[in-house]
């Protein structure tokens, strides 16, 4: 893409959230997009904090401009404060005090922070074969460090690979691929760790991905699965942890216990806490109105000596039930599936990645300290919460929407910039929201309304709960009730329309911080749940069911295989399974379409080829990968030389479709849904400025016409139709007013007397309000068509900046983000 012309300079900024002093700097690390030929060799970066300090910062490429130079990058530094800091591309690079670095020997990684040392097997009884920290030797023999699946663990596994993720004298990221084996050496569950130092800190990341790759078994019935240790401490231990509430008034408390402890994030309470309140060692007497015991407490856990000690963290501990950390004597577990809880029932291909951090600190450094809560923003390594945190860098930075719409990146340059109308943003934060369980594998998704549904259209179509009745095939009245309904487990939604997408998209434009959680939990649960690593069905395996029971219970088609938001999120986060499940999509879609059977009940003008125009679009415009690039032309041209004019009948998989009216007529009445228009379009629009093929470019503007005359025609029946994206990407290729006339009559439904669109908290009627919508905004707003919706008082105050004139005389207004308010 190339940069959107302006008459003022941008600059390339990072806002990070927190800093640290510590002279390492917290690690922040972000994807940046960089215009055509600007940014060749990422060796040259630099960050220029708030301060003007230059900190030391590291490049990955993530994406190129086919000229070759870099498009998006993943920049990392240390942050020692908080705030808007300047990438700067030229001049002398800054050495890190403290350099990372890497070295392999005889198939023994050595990882060195110039604070932590640690080894990392090819093969033998452990994946790491020491760790020191500070001098001091924390782990001495290697199968005291596993990870356990019931009677099998990485101990008894002979060897493995080691990929080296991401190296720099900032940090170092290797993947270790391997699997969990019985002693009589029977696999039981493949595994990913991705282990990661940053220079300077005294703590390790792992994320710890396990998966169900067996063939012939539909689901393996798992106990336990846990990370393991034991430390080289002395035989007098103690477990540290925080009492959160302690005392009349709810004072947190530092516990040192030398007895076992062990904290759980289950069903019973909403926040982690001890599982036996003798644990705390309290010896308040406290009145029935606190609601004694308190046994509430903080997701990590401790281990020491009095010299030495070992912390640990889990990373949604409470956001991705059930979880436990547990310790005795020298031992610390993290356990990602509880022996106490329910035995897991993990289906064939599912996955799960749970992220975990090691802090390991002397006295001095770890002795207790209430003086700062855990949770609290990095302010000093004595803070334990804070230590574990540091590493966990996802939601701590962002890019400013200014340069990434400056870039002109995935379409940002078009969209509604933020902080211009109170109102509208006020209705866009407002959907921008999800209600998702906190169960371990329903997280990141959302119930749906299928339920109802397929328990009308066929009782075999849903599971039934545990202990329900049996049910009748025909309902009384046609219609379930509501108890019948209750009978079945939920319905999940699986990225419908790519939810993953809408939060990418709201992320660049606004800047907030506060949607990285969701995104993330979004991104990774389409990348480990929704999408089968394995099956033993041809056309479920490294594919993603569509809504389903389970996530994985139903058939798997080109409609909803979505990559455009995993795409994104890939270019925000570098994380390498969003592009991996990215690109088995694209794989399955051709795959899909090169079957003769397949193809023939596919082939059509339909969501089943407008979804994958833009997969693919997707795909060749991010990767530059020609095996997508075939099937792609094939079906851009077919949807270009169609004759529209000349189909007659219902459109397929859209219910309720209306086979007496015009083919764009019925694309019109489920365009940013089951007809695939939205997508459709996006996609071509996509191909068009890739390839500059005029053709496409006058379909686009021939086919947004169209679509114009037939919102007419339903507006005349009474029905108010929403093409947001065909008006902007109309007024975008012709420039036609009238495209703009027919946004103030979308805006009047959606502000007029209402308080603006609701999304419905769910992961379909999310991304189905918000694809297109922030873009039709965008050309609203630069034409003063939003100030009529203002509430009176944000008008009264911005209207102290002057409208200036757009290229076609309609006036529109221009904002600053922050406006000063004279007394």
């Amino acid at each position: 893409m190339n940069p959107m012309t302006t008459s003022e300079p941008v600059a390339c900024t990072v806002n990070v959230a927190y800093g640290s002093q510590d002279p390492a700097g917290l690690p922040a690390s972000i994807g940046v997009p960089f215009p055509r030929g600007m940014l060749n060799d990422p060796v040259t970066l630099t960050a220029r904090s708030p301060s003007g300090e230059r900190r030391p910062a590291a490049g990955r490429v993530l994406a190129r401009h086919p000229d070759g130079s870099v498009r998006w990058c993943l920049v990392s530094f240390g942050a020692r404060e908080a705030g808007s800091h300047e990438i700067k591309l030229d001049g002398p690079p800054v050495i890190a005090e403290s350099a990372m670095t890497l070295t392999e020997t005889n198939g023994v990684w050595m990882l060195d922070n110039g604070r932590l040392r640690l080894t990392v097997c090819e093969t033998g009884p452990g994946v790491l074969g020491e760790l020191v920290c500070d001098g001091y030797s924390y782990l001495t023999t290697p199968e005291n460090l596993q990870f356990v699946v019931d009677d099998a663990a990485t101990r008894y596994e002979s060897c493995r690979v080691v990929r080296v993720m991401e190296q720099s004298p900032l940090r170092v990221r290797l993947r270790v691929e391997g699997a969990h084996h019985r002693p009589d050496g029977n696999r039981c569950l493949n595994y990913r760790l991705d282990i990661e130092l940053w220079a300077g800190w005294p703590t390790v990341r792992l994320d710890y991905h396990y998966f169900n790759l067996e063939p012939g078994q539909p689901a393996q019935t798992i106990r336990k699965i846990a990370f393991d240790t034991a430390w080289n401490l002395g035989e007098e231990t103690e477990r540290h942890f925080l009492q959160r509430s302690h005392g009349l008034f709810y004072v947190s408390r530092h516990v040192l216990n030398p007895d076992p402890v062990a904290i759980a994030a289950d069903f019973e309470h909403a926040d982690p806490h001890v599982e036996d309140p003798a644990m705390l060692l309290d010896d308040v007497e406290y009145p029935f109105y606190l609601n004694p015991p308190l046994v509430w407490t903080h997701d990590w856990l401790g281990v020491g000596d009095g010299h030495h000690a070992v912390y640990a963290r889990m990373e949604d501990f409470c956001t991705a039930k059930p979880n436990r950390l547990t310790s005795t004597a020298n031992r610390l577990a993290v356990e990602v599936w509880p022996s106490t809880a329910e035995p897991l029932d993990l289906p064939q291909g599912r996955s799960r990645r749970q992220t975990l951090t090691l802090a390991f600190v002397a006295h001095e450094t770890g002795e207790a300290n209430s003086n700062r809560l855990p949770g609290a923003p990095i302010q000093a390594s004595l803070d334990m919460a804070a230590l574990l945190q540091a590493p966990i860098y996802e939601g701590r930075a962002c890019a400013s929407p200014e340069w990434i719409a400056y870039c002109g990146e995935f379409r940002q340059d078009k969209v509604l910039p933020a902080g211009r109308h109170l109102r509208i943003e006020a209705n866009l934060s407002s959907f921008m929201r999800l209600d998702m369980p906190v169960t371990k594998f329903d997280v990141g998704d959302t119930d749906s309304d299928y339920n109802n549904s397929y328990a009308l259209s066929s009782v075999s179509l849903v599971r039934p709960l545990a202990g329900a009745p049996e049910l009748p095939r025909i309902f009384p009245r046609s219609q379930p009730t509501q108890t019948y309904i209750d009978c079945h487990e939920p319905v999940w939604t699986n990225n419908e329309y790519d939810i993953i997408h809408a939060f990418c998209s709201e992320l660049m434009r606004t800047g907030r911080f506060e949607l990285w959680h969701t995104l993330r939990l979004i991104a990774r649960h389409n990348i480990e749940v929704d999408f089968l690593h394995y099956s033993d069905h041809r056309w479920l395996h490294r594919a993603t069911p569509a809504h389903s029971v389970r996530h994985t219970t139903t058939g798997a088609y080109p409609s909803h295989f979505w990559t455009q938001g995993l795409l994104e999120y890939y270019c925000l986060t570098g994380d390498p399974d969003a592009l991996e499940v990215a690109c088995a999509l694209g794989e399955k879609i051709i795959e899909n379409f090169t079957d003769p059977a397949i193809r023939a009940k596919l082939w059509g003008f339909n969501r089943e080829i407008g979804w994958p125009i833009l997969a693919l679009a997707c795909l060749v415009d991010i990767t530059g990968e020609l095996r997508f690039q075939q099937l792609l032309d094939e079906m851009v041209a077919f949807v270009v030389g169609f004759d529209r004019g000349g189909y007659r009948g219902a459109l397929p998989y859209i219910a309720g479709a209306n086979g007496r009216a015009n083919l764009t007529r019925q694309f019109l009445d489920s365009f940013a849904g089951t007809s695939g228009g939205a997508p459709m379009m996006e996609g071509i629009e996509i191909y068009a400025d890739m390839t500059g093929r005029a053709e496409v470019g006058e379909w686009l503007a021939r086919f947004s016409h169209d679509l114009a005359d037939e919102m007419l025609n339903a507006a005349r029946e009474g029905k108010v139709s929403s093409p947001a994206l065909a008006l902007a990407i109309g007024y975008e290729r012709t420039g036609d007013r009238r495209f703009l006339e027919l946004m103030t009559l979308l805006l009047d439904v959606a502000y007029w007397n209402t308080p603006g669109i609701d999304g419905g908290a769910t992961v379909k009627w999310v991304a189905m309000s918000y694809r297109g919508f922030t873009r039709l905004l965008g050309h609203a707003g630069r034409h003063g068509m939003l100030d009529r919706y203002e509430y009176p008082g944000w008008r009264a105050l911005s209207q102290r900046d002057p409208a200036p004139t757009g290229e076609d005389g309609l006036a529109f207004q221009r904002l600053p983000t922050n406006f000063p308010i004279e007394p």
